[in-house]
């Protein structure tokens, strides 16, 4: 009992300890507000990806072809 109860104390104590921000986010001046509106993260994300899908089967249809002359059977 003693054993875990000296440390949780020692991590009570420590954030009893830690600073903490003055103000409150309703002053003027503070940082924005963490979350913004969708169609601002949408715009800076760019255009969307393409497919990867025909790029992987081509490389597997060429790998698959090397293993054949190989001699050695290709992986499922």
């Amino acid at each position: 009992m003693r054993q875990t109860t000296l440390p949780l104390l020692y991590l009570v104590a420590l954030a009893a300890c830690a600073p903490f921000p003055n103000g409150s986010p309703a002053e003027p001046g503070t940082a924005p507000p963490p979350l913004l509106p969708i169609d601002e993260l949408i715009a800076q994300a760019g255009p969307a990806a393409t497919d990867p899908g025909p790029a992987l089967a081509s490389r597997a249809a060429r790998l698959k072809a090397r293993a054949a002359v190989i001699g050695t059977p290709p992986a499922p």
